[in-house]
């Protein structure tokens, strides 16, 4: 065995020292992670703090914003401008629209209208500032949401029916989608666009199709329709001739230097669908029109014709001013329109016209001739520059025709028209249904309804309760579809068929008429439609009508209630 040497004292010393050093070092290791951890608790609990009153005030913001919004949508529309003023207690320090005190989890908020700035007629900007605070964090949030309007949906589509749909006739083509508000009806049409029904709990109507239509495909509608119907989708065969996705040599056929597919999402793209029970599509009811009144000042829209402004933003206002309106414009002297303007009765229309614009009518809008564009737009077949036909068309004739009352086709003195468009004018083909209580200017309001709504029961060849001239210096009773001009000023002006309109068409009530072998270039928009024909009817849509288009122009067509947001941001 052997005898194992022991430590020196010098040895246990040093031992000691490094354990002693180790320890402290791991102290203060100990130590500085747990103040880093505090400082990073610290940290994480003010993010923590700062997101809640972020939250908060976002909270107060959205609240506002959504109450404010129906209060604005469902007002009158003569008064939905004015339905958001007075909010910042500017004309009545109690009316400041506000909100406080409410919690939303470890914040309180709250948030207030501070401004408006009311443009009539048109829009009304508010500016809102919401807060969000708690004990460690305050945040403020600042946004200015623009109430006003916007083109509404039913332009956009080439035929839009408030009410059961109806295309029956293999000579009906109508180059744009098709809408109804309830169940639509089809037999042997051709509709190169989407088809839709909508359920219509008023109507009883499940939005079912019934029938079938044709279709065209892409090559024979690119080389057999002309430049007056709207383009295909895409414009022109991709570029991508190998369909490997990647620009090769001689595929640029533009120069533009990347592949180009040509998409137009307003184009019509050859495989049209049909589209049962979908949502109905609100109508931008005419009210009494002051809306429309307040623009048409606003932007100082003229109708002129023969060198002479006949109508100054609106006619029939003043004093002593005729109320009713009859032009035909030739090529020399082409009606002519320069933004919105309003006619308080009747409008009757034929002949040239030209400008960008809409006319509003009180009553009837009464075209008894063809009406045509001095300058029509145009969409070429197989293009491959689309910026150059958007720019083009920017400032192409584009004209709206929006009536309160009805509009009416041809020569209604005829007794051929009445004949055959009778039957269609009064049940059981047209129904009763709700109106504006201002119809009633206009004969429209029959009846009020069990729940206090007025009706109108759908007799368009009723006498309304108004009168016309009876050409002999006196006045004599006036049926829904007549003017209030004369039966000999009427047939004294009215060709003998109509075959061509240019226009977007809008009416609260009945689109009817006897016409021709006839082209309508534009957009028809009514309640019931009774449109009679002779050979073929084509309705082909513009584009620059759509409210989401390529090509949209704003030509104050009606529209609905809208909001967005202008600015969003943090302070005041």
């Amino acid at each position: 065995m052997r005898k194992v040497a022991g430590f020196r004292g010098e040895e246990r010393g040093s031992a000691f020292f490094v354990v002693l050093v180790l320890v402290v070092a791991s102290v203060m290791l100990v130590g500085a992670f747990l103040t880093t951890s505090l400082a990073r608790v610290r940290d994480v609990e003010l993010q923590v703090m700062e997101a809640s009153a972020w939250n908060a005030a976002e909270s107060a913001m959205n609240e506002v914003v959504e109450s404010l919004w129906p209060k604005y949508r469902d007002a009158d529309p003569k008064t939905r401008v004015h339905a958001l003023d007075g909010l910042d207690g500017s004309s009545d320090p109690l009316a400041r629209f506000r909100i406080d005190g409410r919690t939303l989890g470890r914040s309180t908020y709250r948030a207030e209208v501070t401004d408006l700035h009311v443009v009539e007629g048109e829009y009304v900007d508010v500016k809102v500032v919401a807060t969000g605070e708690n004990i460690k964090a305050s945040r403020t949030l600042t946004a200015v949401i623009r109430y006003g309007h916007k083109p509404a949906q039913v332009f956009d589509h080439a035929y839009f029916i408030n009410n059961f749909g109806w295309l029956w006739g293999a000579g009906v083509t109508v180059n744009g989608s098709v809408r109804s508000n309830g169940n639509l009806s089809l037999k042997s049409a051709t509709v190169n666009g989407d088809i839709y029904a909508s359920e219509n709990e008023e109507l009883g109507a499940i939005g079912s199709i019934e029938g079938d239509a044709r279709f065209k495909d892409l090559v024979w509608y690119n080389d057999h329709y002309g430049d007056r119907i709207r383009p295909s989708n895409p414009t022109a065969p991709t570029e991508d001739a190998n369909g490997n996705g990647v620009l090769d040599f001689g595929e640029d056929a533009n120069g533009n230097g990347k592949l180009d597919e040509y998409e137009l999402r307003d184009g019509y793209n050859g495989a049209p669908e049909k589209l049962a029970s979908q949502a109905k599509v609100v109508m931008p009811y005419l009210g009494d029109l002051s809306d429309y009144t307040a623009i048409a000042k606003a932007k100082g829209g003229t109708l002129s014709h023969g060198g002479k402004v006949v109508v100054n933003a609106v006619l029939g206002d003043d004093v002593g001013e005729q109320q009713n309106l009859l032009l035909v414009g030739t090529d020399v002297n082409p009606i002519i329109i320069n933004g919105p303007v309003v006619v308080k009765n009747d409008v009757v229309l034929k002949g040239v016209i030209k400008g960008q614009g809409t006319i509003f009518a009180g009553r009837n809008v009464h075209i008894i001739g063809n009406l045509t564009y001095a300058d029509p737009p145009a969409w070429p077949k197989r293009s491959t520059d689309m910026g150059s036909v958007h720019a083009a068309n920017a400032t192409k004739d584009m004209v709206g025709l929006a009536a309160k009352g009805s509009v009416l086709l041809g020569d209604y003195t005829g007794s051929e028209w009445l004949s055959v468009t009778r039957k269609y004018q009064t049940a059981p083909f047209t129904q009763p249904y709700i109106v504006d209580p201002s119809d009633a200017a206009n004969g429209y309001v029959s009846y009020i309804d069990k729940d206090g709504n007025p009706v109108f029961d759908g007799n368009y060849r009723a006498y309304d309760g108004g009168m016309k001239d009876d050409g002999g210096g006196g006045l004599t009773a006036r049926k829904f579809y007549e003017s209030s001009f004369s039966d000999a000023k009427i047939r004294a002006n009215a060709d003998s068929q109509v075959r061509q309109v240019d226009a977007i068409i809008y009416t609260n009530h009945m689109l009817s008429g006897k016409v021709g072998a006839s082209t309508f270039n534009g957009a028809l928009v009514s309640r019931d439609e009774a449109i009679v024909y002779d050979g073929s009817l084509f309705v082909n849509y513009d584009i620059r009508t759509s409210s989401t288009g390529y090509e949209f122009l704003d030509i104050y067509l009606p529209r609905d209630p809208a909001r967005r947001i202008i600015y969003w941001g943090e302070g005041r």
